[in-house]
């Protein structure tokens, strides 16, 4: 009896191990694809059309982690999609890590913008933040942000549960606590008549079928995925 119990806690102490070197691989992966961003001014669309200013701010996924280009990324594309109609001048604050408060010390033109798209609060959610300084966070951001423009678009928390990169038990975590950071964010987009919340954690039912969605990090999303993120904020825009 002794030995089995030897074995079956050599066992566990082996996928241990095994699994926190898997981890860090891939997150060492995801700090060197963190730091190819698309976080500056763009324009796009013909000079004779309708001008259209658009502030896009967050984290990672806004700022283009994992996508091959900006066109390809989440902030091109809506930028690109825009331009159909407008002209437009696309201003990316975004950076990885950010945080919900991250965006209070951000500096936000006071020029007013004709859409802002924040897409936040994954990081909240991969560093568990208390849920009442999440609340107090999310309440001033959308109280800033939300005077600056005519319509305001908030997306996040996103799948962290899903990145394979992760232990599967702390997914399970993230899985039960993602909802609870969600629901904070929607309540507080409810507030206001020009704030559209989108859920990634249940995505609108009329998005296509998708691909492969994660980088080479397991963790940050591809071209694929970035396609998804933007499918999302299509139906708001």
């Amino acid at each position: 009896m002794r030995k089995m119990i030897l074995l079956l806690l050599a066992f566990i102490l082996i996928a241990i191990l095994v699994q926190v070197i898997y981890t860090t691989y891939y997150l060492r992966k995801g700090s060197l694809l963190s730091q190819t961003v698309y976080s500056q001014t763009y324009e796009a669309g013909d000079k004779i059309k309708p001008v259209f200013k658009v502030l896009v701010t967050g984290d990672s996924i806004a700022a283009g982690v994992g996508s091959s280009s900006f066109e390809t990324s989440v902030t091109g594309r809506i930028a690109n999609y825009l331009s159909e109609n407008h002209h437009v001048i696309l201003k990316n604050g975004a950076y990885s890590g950010a945080k919900m408060a991250d965006l209070l010390n951000r500096p936000v033109s006071a020029e007013k913008q004709d859409l802002i798209v924040l897409i936040v609060s994954s990081n909240n959610l991969f560093r568990f933040t208390d849920l009442s300084e999440f609340k107090k966070a999310t309440k001033e951001v959308l109280s800033r942000y939300s005077i600056l423009t005519n319509k305001l678009i908030i997306v996040g928390p996103g799948r962290v549960f899903d990145a394979p990169a992760l232990p599967w038990l702390l997914r399970q975590v993230y899985k039960i606590q993602a909802p609870k950071y969600a629901a904070i964010i929607g309540d507080e987009a409810k507030r206001y008549p020009n704030i559209i919340y989108i859920n990634p954690i249940n995505p609108p039912k009329s998005l296509p079928e998708y691909g492969h969605t994660l980088a080479d990090d397991n963790f940050h999303p591809n071209d694929e995925g970035h396609r998804f993120w933007f499918d999302m904020i299509k139906t708001g825009l």
